[in-house]
């Protein structure tokens, strides 16, 4: 489905949610912009496809907006944990087909998952350790944490490993590791052969277990 095809909800209007809609509608989806101050939803008129004001804690309010036809509906709330834990309950009682929420902490979080969100993120926390890992290793260019204990990183290839197989490098070589991709320059190749011999500036893209994944890293 083309993103112009894809209707998304984003609740909450703060900058996580500000900075959601840009990035969505800058990609020609549409978005519809929610919030209950209407500064904010003013903001988000001029780049979302409609922006209203209203509280989607109320059935009413979610039914009338008919949520349930969209395909993503963000909580990005902010600091209003019961506010957003109310509405994650609304949306999922309404029938929305996938309810994404922002946590603010790890017991946010925990509560969001019980009542049934379908992808909960903690974005300072995701990015804090995207950074740190780079920061500790610079062969490490980045790692996303996928959740229920998974990560999928990008490591690029060092010197020491040049010129030997794909399937000799340790990322390749650790316990429900799975290699999903070579980027090479401005390619992504998915099906190299494990015998091809490792380039200069090729990343590795690896997915498996953080704790595999980590042990696996520090042998680099």
């Amino acid at each position: 489905m083309n993103p112009e095809e894809k209707q998304f909800a984003v609740i909450g209007l703060g900058r996580f949610g500000m900075a959601l809609c840009e990035e969505l509608s800058s990609h020609g989806a549409q978005v519809l912009a929610i919030d209950i101050h209407e500064p904010s939803v003013k903001k988000a008129a001029d780049i979302t496809t409609q922006a209203v004001v209203a509280d989607c804690s109320d059935e009413q309010t979610v039914a009338e907006l008919e949520l349930h036809d969209y395909d993503i509906a963000m909580v990005s709330i902010g600091d209003d944990v019961n506010a957003s834990i109310l509405t994650t309950l609304v949306l999922k009682e309404a029938g929305v087909r996938a309810v994404w929420v922002k946590a603010k902490d790890k017991h946010h979080a925990k509560i969001l998952h019980k009542i049934g969100a379908d992808k909960v993120i903690m974005p300072e926390r995701e990015m804090g350790i995207r950074i740190a890992c780079n920061m500790l290793d610079s062969r490490i260019f980045d790692v996303l944490d996928l959740g229920s204990g998974m990560a999928i990183a990008e490591v690029i290839v060092s010197h020491s490993h040049l010129g030997k197989a794909i399937s000799e490098h340790p990322c390749c070589q650790g316990r429900d590791l799975t290699l999903l991709a070579v980027k090479r320059g401005p390619e992504i190749f998915k099906d190299l052969p494990v015998d091809t011999p490792l380039e200069t500036g090729d990343i590795l893209i690896v997915a498996g277990p953080e704790v595999q994944l980590i042990k696996q890293l520090k042998r680099l």
